[in-house]
């Protein structure tokens, strides 16, 4: 049995785990990259991200946004990033994630949280799946 591990807000400082923490879905953007983009949110209520954190070491993480939407009656909640430390996967750190967020999701008034994943990601859909996410719609995207 695993140690469930702590869960905090990100902070600001918290970028080098990011980035080294974004290496495992397959991105390596540099810290100073990931602090562009933090300095990019405005509501930290709306976009949160959340560290799993074992012994002082950050080793998951989740980034959610609650989004009110015009077809929806209650906000949704959105994944948009969901990644655990390749060392600390299946130990129940990506579980207790979604857990958290969920809690989140429920103080925002949402009914409904969604996530969008890689095709190719076999293993998140299985993971996905085996806490109660199903498909329920087909996302399409065009770059520009």
């Amino acid at each position: 049995m695993h140690p469930t591990p702590s869960i905090r807000r990100a902070e600001q400082s918290d970028v080098q785990s990011i980035a080294r923490l974004m290496i495992g879905m397959g991105f390596e953007h540099s810290a100073e990259e990931i602090k562009r983009r933090w300095t990019t949110v405005a509501d930290r209520q709306q976009d949160q991200i959340l560290l799993a954190v074992d012994e002082g070491t950050p080793v998951g993480l989740v980034a959610v946004h609650i989004a009110p939407l015009l077809f929806y009656p209650k906000p949704l909640a959105r994944i948009t990033t969901l990644v655990v430390d390749q060392k600390k996967r299946r130990q129940g750190i990506g579980h207790t994630l979604v857990r958290e967020v969920i809690s989140l999701a429920k103080e925002a008034g949402c009914d409904t949280i969604e996530l969008t994943t890689g095709i190719v990601r076999k293993e998140a859909h299985a993971f996905y799946r085996s806490i109660g996410f199903q498909e329920s719609a087909l996302r399409m995207s065009c770059r520009i």
